[in-house]
C-alpha cells in the first residue's frame, strides 16, 4: 500500500558527481592503456629495410651454460656459434657445464657430451682447482676443471674454454651442480678480478693462464660477453649486428635481439606460445627500447658491455653487480624469487640499478631460434618461474627513482601497469569472459569503453602483422586467443599459489634424481679463507722464479684438445698444431708446451712474450698442417738482424727467430746517456713501441732496445726491469 502511494520513480544518479567521476577515472585509465598500447605499435613498426653493419673486431666472449642438454641441442648451439659471421679470432667460446650430469635421454654427462663435440682428447684428465661457489655451508667450496682449445667447424676455428663443475670429493650427488646463477658469477667474478686486479682463486688464476699464455690473448681485450643458452641456434649475423649498435652507442650496456620457436608446429603447447614470443619482442622491449629500459634481457640471447669503452668504467663486472648477484644469504621470499626463479632477469634490473644512466636495448635484426616447452608440465613449471620472477622484478624495479622520463610519460609508470597487469591476469579474464556475455545477450547497459579498448589492442596488433607482412602471426594470433585462460588465468592462479615453491619444476630432467626429503639438523660453516687467493702478477712472477719445470707443471695441469695443440706428446693426424692464430692475427705460435717456457739471460730468468706469452713463430710450418689452411697466411721475407739485436731462438719450432726484424726498426737509434731519468726511458718505451708492430715483439726485446737507446748495461736494465715493464703496459694501455 505504501509503495503504491507514495512510489514516484528512482532518482537518477548518472549525472551525479559519484557516477561522474567513476567514469572519468575509467576513462582516463583507458586512455593512457590504450596510448601505451599505440605508442609500442609505433616503437614496433621500425619500417624501411634492414641496414648492413660494416665488419667489426671487438673482442668478444660467446659464454654458453650447460646443465642436461642433449648431444643434437649442444652441437647446434656451438656449431652456430662457431660459423657466426664474425672474426674467429676475435671471439672465444666459454662454456660453463654444470656439474657432473647425466641429462635425462643422454648415455653421457654433459661434460663428456661437450669435450666430445668440440674434440678434446678423451684421455686428457685436468687436475680440478677450487673457487667459491654459491651454497650453504661447505658447498660454497666447489672444484673444476679447464680445458681450452680450437673448435673446427664448417672451415672456422675458433678458441673455446671449458669449465667443469665437478665439485669436491666429499659430494656423492649433482657433483659441482650449483646453478647457472653460479656459472655465471664465475665468469663476471674472473672479469672483476682482471679489471681491478684483485686476487685470484686457483680456478680463476688457470683460467687467466689458458687465456693469456694458452689461447694468446690478453683477457683484459675482451669487451662484450654474450649469453646463449645451450639449446638456442643464433643466426650467423646476429653477432656482428650486436657489436655494431654496441659501438653506435657508447652508452649502451646491453642488448637483445628477437628470440623466435625452432618447434613452433611440434604439439599445441608450442603453437600457441608462438604469438606470444614475437608480441613480447617487437611490442613490449620494443618500446621499452625507447626509453633505454628493457627491464628483461633474456638469458637465451643477449649481449652486455663488460666495460665502458671511454672512462673504463666497469658495467657487467662491477663491485656492486657481482656482489648483489652473488648473494648468498637468500632468506627471504621476495629474494628467493628473485635469484633463485629469474636470475636472467634480476641480473638486468641491477644492470639498471646500479647503472642508471646506461641504457638497454632491443634490436630485432639480431635473431636466434630457441626451443620452447613442448609438454604440459614443462610449460606449467617454466611459467611458473617466470611469472613469479617478474612481480617481484617489477617491484624492484618501480621503486627505482632513475629510470628514463617523467610522472605518466616514464618507464617507472610503464614497469607499474606491467606489475598491475600481471597481478590482476585472472580477474581480466574473469571480466572477458562477463563482457562476451554482455555483447551477447544483452542490447543495452554493454560497455563499450572496454570493447573499443580490446578492439584496439588487438586491432593494432593486427596492423602491426599486416605492415611487417607476418600474415602467418595473424593465425597464431587467433589460436593464442583461444588458449588465453590457459595463459592468463590457470597459470598466473597455479603462479600466485606456489610463490614459496623455488624448485625448477620438470624443466630439466636429471638421470637418477630421486624425490626423498633430506633433513640437515646443522650446516657445516665454511672459511672462504680455505682457498687460497693470488694475484696474477704473482703467480706469474712465481712460475718465472721456480723456472721451466714449475712452467711445465703448469701447462700440464689444465690440456687443451688435441686439434689445438699438443703437450710434449703427439698430435692425432690431421689436427692443426698449435694456433692459425699465431701466425695471422696475433703473430705468436702457441705451443702449449712451450707457452710458458723462459728465456734464460743471465741470471735472471725473462718471459717470453708479451700480449700472448709466446715468441714469434718462424718455423717451418708445413709438418704441421698449416700450409694447407685457409687461414695461414706466410710469414713475409725474413729481414736481417738489426746490430743492436742478438738472436732470440723462437719458441715452439726449430729455426731461430727475430722478433723485432721490422724494417722500421733498422732506423737510427737515439743515443742517450748512462742513469738516464724515468721521463727519457718512457719516451724511449713510446717512440719503439710507436714504429713497431706489437704483434711480433716481446717485453724483452723492447726493453733490449731501450737499454741500446739510452746505453744502459746488462745491470743497469736489471734494475730498471720493471719500471720499463711498467712504461710498456702503460703505453700499450693507452692504445686500447
Amino acid at each position: 500500500c505504501l509503495r503504491g502511494a507514495f512510489y514516484a520513480g528512482v532518482v537518477d544518479k548518472r549525472k551525479s558527481f559519484q557516477c561522474y567521476f567513476a567514469n572519468y577515472v575509467l576513462l582516463a585509465s583507458s586512455v593512457a592503456l590504450t596510448s601505451i598500447i599505440f605508442f609500442k605499435f609505433l616503437a614496433a613498426l621500425q619500417l624501411g629495410s634492414r641496414r648492413e653493419p660494416e665488419e667489426h673486431d671487438k673482442f668478444i666472449i660467446c659464454n654458453v651454460p650447460c646443465y642436461t642438454e642433449g648431444d643434437e641441442g649442444l652441437r647446434s648451439t656451438l656449431e652456430s656459434l662457431a660459423t657466426l659471421h664474425y672474426d674467429d679470432k676475435r671471439k672465444l667460446l666459454f662454456i660453463i657445464c654444470d656439474g657432473m650430469i647425466v641429462g635425462s635421454g643422454n648415455d653421457r654427462s654433459t661434460p663428456r657430451i661437450v669435450l666430445d663435440i668440440l674434440g678434446a682428447d678423451p684421455d686428457l684428465d685436468p687436475e680440478p682447482l677450487s673457487f667459491q661457489s654459491l651454497g650453504e655451508g661447505m658447498r660454497q667450496h666447489n672444484m673444476a676443471k679447464v680445458y681450452s682449445g680450437l673448435f673446427e667447424a664448417a672451415g672456422h676455428v675458433v678458441p673455446y674454454l671449458v669449465v667443469v663443475k665437478c665439485g669436491t670429493p666429499r659430494e656423492r650427488t649433482r657433483q659441482g651442480n650449483r646453478g647457472k646463477r653460479d656459472s655465471q658469477i664465475i665468469l663476471m667474478r674472473f672479469f672483476n678480478k682482471v679489471h681491478f686486479n684483485l686476487a685470484m682463486s686457483p680456478l680463476e688464476l688457470e683460467i687467466y693462464h689458458q687465456i693469456k699464455n694458452v689461447i694468446g690473448v690478453n683477457p683484459a681485450f675482451y669487451e662484450f660477453i654474450m649469453m646463449i643458452d645451450a639449446d638456442t641456434y643464433v643466426f650467423p649475423d646476429s653477432l656482428n649486428r650486436m657489436v655494431s649498435c654496441m659501438l653506435h652507442d657508447s652508452k649502451l650496456m646491453g642488448i637483445c635481439g628477437e628470440t623466435q620457436l625452432a618447434n613452433e608446429k611440434d604439439t599445441w603447447i608450442t603453437m600457441i606460445q608462438v604469438y606470444e614470443y614475437y608480441i613480447s619482442h617487437h611490442l613490449s622491449k620494443a618500446f621499452e627500447s625507447l626509453f633505454g629500459s628493457v627491464t628483461c634481457l633474456p638469458g637465451c640471447f643477449c649481449m652486455y658491455r663488460i666495460r665502458a669503452p671511454e672512462s673504463n668504467y666497469p658495467l657487467l663486472v662491477s663491485n656492486n653487480m657481482v656482489g648483489d648477484y652473488a648473494e648468498n644469504n637468500v632468506d627471504t621470499l621476495h629474494k628467493k624469487n628473485l635469484l633463485h626463479l629469474g636470475e636472467d632477469r634480476y641480473l638486468t634490473t641491477l644492470m639498471l640499478k646500479h647503472h642508471p644512466y646506461y641504457k638497454m636495448k632491443f634490436t630485432s635484426d639480431a635473431q636466434c631460434r630457441t626451443n620452447a616447452p613442448d609438454t604440459w608440465q614443462v610449460l606449467l613449471s617454466q611459467r611458473r618461474r617466470w611469472i613469479n620472477s617478474t612481480v617481484h622484478n617489477l617491484l624492484e624495479l618501480v621503486f627505482l627513482p632513475r629510470l628514463c622520463g617523467f610522472c605518466c610519460f616514464s618507464m617507472r609508470f610503464v614497469v607499474f601497469i606491467d606489475l598491475v597487469s600481471t597481478i590482476v591476469m585472472p580477474a581480466t579474464v574473469v571480466y572477458l569472459g562477463y563482457l562476451i556475455y554482455q555483447v551477447a545477450v544483452s542490447t543495452s547497459d554493454t560497455p563499450l569503453v572496454s570493447v573499443y579498448l580490446l578492439a584496439a589492442v588487438y586491432g593494432l596488433q593486427a596492423l602491426l602483422f599486416v605492415f611487417k607482412r607476418q600474415w602467418q602471426h595473424i593465425g597464431w594470433m587467433i589460436v593464442y586467443l583461444l588458449a588465453l585462460p590457459v595463459f592468463s588465468f590457470f597459470i598466473p592462479i597455479y603462479a600466485f599459489w606456489h610463490f614459496d615453491d623455488f624448485s625448477w619444476g620438470n624443466t630439466r630432467m636429471v638421470v637418477g634424481d630421486g624425490k626423498k626429503v633430506k633433513y640437515v639438523a646443522e650446516v657445516e660453516e665454511f672459511d672462504p679463507a680455505s682457498i687460497p687467493l693470488r694475484k696474477w702478477d704473482e703467480y706469474e712472477e712465481d712460475i718465472l722464479h721456480n723456472g721451466p719445470a714449475k712452467a711445465r707443471m703448469d701447462d700440464l695441469r689444465s690440456e687443451m684438445s688435441s686439434r689445438a695443440s699438443m703437450y710434449f706428446g703427439q698430435m692425432r693426424p690431421g689436427s692443426v698444431a698449435g694456433s692459425v692464430y699465431g701466425v695471422n692475427g696475433y703473430g705468436y705460435y702457441h705451443n702449449a708446451g712451450a707457452n710458458m717456457q723462459l728465456a734464460t739471460a743471465g741470471d735472471a730468468a725473462i718471459p717470453v712474450g708479451m700480449i700472448g706469452g709466446d715468441a714469434p713463430y718462424e718455423a717451418s710450418v708445413a709438418s704441421f698442417g698449416l700450409a694447407n689452411n685457409a687461414y695461414y697466411i706466410p710469414d713475409p721475407m725474413p729481414v736481417p738482424p738489426p746490430p743492436f739485436m742478438a738472436p732470440v731462438p723462437a719458441l715452439g719450432g726449430s729455426g731461430g727467430g727475430y722478433g723485432m726484424g721490422h724494417p722500421a726498426l733498422e732506423s737510427a737509434s737515439v743515443q742517450y746517456q748512462s742513469g738516464m731519468p724515468n721521463e727519457v726511458l718512457m719516451q724511449s718505451v713510446r717512440r719503439i713501441l710507436s714504429t713497431v708492430d706489437l704483434m711480433l715483439v716481446t717485453k724483452k726485446q723492447v726493453r733490449q732496445q731501450v737499454a741500446q737507446d739510452c746505453n744502459m748495461g746488462q745491470d743497469e736494465l736489471n734494475a730498471r726491469k720493471s719500471f720499463i715493464n711498467l712504461c710498456i703496459d702503460e703505453v700499450l694501455n693507452e692504445r686500447l
